[in-house]
This record gives C-alpha cells, sequence and structure tokens, in this order.
C-alpha cells in the first residue's frame, strides 16, 4: 500500500475543551482602554481570545484512502478534489478554491487546509481535510467532490481510488462519525501555559516579510502571520476587536521568553495545472523553544494547530506541532 506524504513530488533541504469564556471586566483602575492601546489587562487575554475564537467554525475531517494504485501526494490530492469541485459546483469553487490574497492587516486565504494524517497505523494512509469558516457550509458538496475525484483518478494515467473510512476529528483529536463544527476556543493544548515547550514545523514554514523569505522566524513572526489569517477568517463585525487585540498578542510575544530558531531551509518543488508550470515554494523547517511556555498566548497558538501558519497552508504547509521540553 502506497503512502500518502506530506510532501510533494521533489523535496530539498538545506538549501478536554477550555470552558466557554464570558466577558471578562477591566479592573476598576483601568476602565476605558485606550484605542490604540492594550485591549484589556493581560490577565485577561487568554478569556478574550477564547471569546472572539467562538465565532470561527472548523470541521476537520481524517479520510483513510486506498491508492495502491498510485503514489498519492497532498498537492496530487487537493488537486483532483479541486478539479471535481470545479466540475460539478463551480459557484462553490469561487468561494473556496479560487480566493486570492491582499495586503494589510487582513489575510484573505482559501477557506480550508489539507495535510497528511498522524501515521496511525489503523488509519495509514490517511489525509486529513479542515473546513474552516464560510467553506463549511457547503461541506457536503465537498464531500460528493472526493468521490467524483476518487473516480476520476491520479496522475498521468489517472489511477483510481477509493475512500475507506471518514470521521469528524474533535477538539482532543478523537475521531467521531458524522461530527459537527465546532469552534477554535475549544482547541487543546498538551500542556499547561506555563510548562516548557517546543513548537515543532516539520513542513515547511512560508513567513515573508518585504517580499522575502523569514529565515529565523520569532515568535512575534508566527502571532503576526495568525492574527491576519485570524482576522480573515473571522465574521466582519469581530476584526476591528480582533485587531486590536492582535496588537497587544504582538508585543506580548515579542516579551514572551524563547530562544532562537533552530532549523534548514526546506523548498519544495509543485506543478500548478493553473499556470502549467513548476513552482519553486521556499519555506524553512525547524523549532522554537518557549521555557516558560506559550503563558497568554496559548489559545492563539493552540488555534494554529488547526489553521497553520503562513502561505500554501492549503497543501498542509505551516503546520504546528507541540512538544514538550525534557
Amino acid at each position: 500500500m502506497s503512502r500518502v506524504f506530506d510532501r510533494t513530488e521533489r523535496e530539498h533541504a538545506g538549501t478536554s475543551a477550555p470552558p466557554r469564556a464570558t466577558i471578562p471586566q477591566p479592573p476598576a483602575s483601568r476602565p476605558h482602554a485606550p484605542q490604540n492601546g492594550p485591549l484589556c489587562d493581560p490577565a485577561f487575554l487568554p478569556d478574550v481570545c477564547r471569546l472572539l475564537l467562538e465565532h470561527l467554525l472548523v470541521l476537520p475531517c481524517r479520510m483513510q484512502l486506498d491508492t495502491e494504485a498510485a503514489d498519492a501526494t497532498v498537492p496530487m490530492l487537493r488537486g483532483v478534489w479541486g478539479k471535481a469541485v470545479h466540475e460539478l459546483f463551480p459557484e462553490i469553487y469561487g468561494r473556496v478554491f479560487d480566493v486570492g490574497s491582499a495586503p494589510g492587516s487582513v489575510a484573505v486565504s482559501p477557506p480550508y487546509v489539507i495535510r497528511a494524517a498522524p501515521p496511525f497505523p489503523e488509519w495509514v494512509p490517511a489525509v486529513e481535510i479542515i473546513l474552516i469558516g464560510s467553506a463549511i457550509e457547503y461541506s457536503r458538496e465537498l464531500d460528493k467532490c472526493w468521490e467524483y475525484a476518487g473516480r476520476e483518478g491520479l496522475g498521468k494515467l489517472r489511477r483510481p481510488f477509493e475512500i475507506r473510512r471518514r470521521e469528524t476529528i474533535l477538539p482532543d483529536e478523537s475521531t467521531g462519525v458524522d461530527g459537527d463544527p465546532w469552534p477554535l476556543a475549544q482547541a487543546g493544548w498538551p500542556l499547561s501555559a506555563d510548562a516548557p515547550c517546543r513548537l515543532v514545523f516539520p513542513a515547511p514554514l512560508r513567513l515573508r516579510r518585504k517580499g522575502r523569505l523569514i529565515e529565523s522566524p520569532t515568535l512575534a513572526d508566527l502571532v503576526a502571520a495568525l492574527n491576519r489569517r485570524i482576522a480573515g477568517y473571522l465574521p466582519e463585525r469581530y476584526r476591528s476587536l480582533w485587531l486590536q487585540l492582535g496588537r497587544q498578542l504582538l508585543e506580548l510575544a515579542k516579551q514572551t521568553p524563547q530562544t532562537s530558531w533552530q532549523g534548514t531551509r526546506l523548498d519544495l518543488v509543485r506543478y500548478s495545472g493553473r499556470q502549467k508550470t513548476e513552482l519553486e515554494l521556499h519555506g524553512v523547517s525547524g523549532s522554537l523553544e518557549l521555557p516558560r511556555g506559550p503563558g497568554v498566548l496559548l489559545p492563539l497558538l493552540a488555534a494554529a494547530q488547526w489553521l497553520h501558519v503562513g502561505k500554501n497552508t492549503v497543501m498542509g504547509m505551516g503546520q504546528l506541532l507541540v512538544e514538550p521540553l525534557q
């Protein structure tokens, strides 16, 4: 049985859910935060963050595949799925796939992520599809497109593949049949807020500043990218509040104890069916250690485990894993 890889055809390196938050009250000595100043006392930030993340739903699904006839990669599977959506539901394609990015404080990104599933023996080979926000409305149609894509087949020889098993992933990373969407406020974290941890990015992380790849990202770089990404997915009425919150989170990220980035370049090459050419995607892979844990940034980083960080997240790039520091 062939494996589903979390990389493209060519790769070369070296070049239980938290309680729902109630609206916190600021201290009596500071009843009103200035417009460009702190949103609230830092002690309340995790609650405020979760309160806003209650309005951002995700629907993660894990699919076990039979791809014995072809060596399937995540970009390859995304390609045939996208083609199926374009042919069967062109109006949905325009709302889910054909979404561009724009400069500014809000990132306009496609509302989904496809990534390789963890190598659980009972699931291999498998992929995970995470529908975000507006894409959840079309979940039934998007599921039908996977069946169609399987019949259409993979690769130049159009080898068919089958979906053997499909289950929803819950906030604690268990799975269940026909699960409902859940808010990112419920995203779990394997450790306490002050427990030392390592943020690991095994797949390429693509963050850019002034058109150039950030080769040694800091926690502030991650938080800045996440702030834009979340703002783009939240309902419009909550965006300005999130952006104000994000400025405070960014300042705290700069003050959070952290080590220097440890990692290497990891550049991938993928074929673009739309552009009919190969594209080189420059990124980095590595880790960042937080000796005192994420602190008040915990809800934001917990959400990042499902949203990913940076560019090309639709192909599983920028995935965040968390490890305890020994």
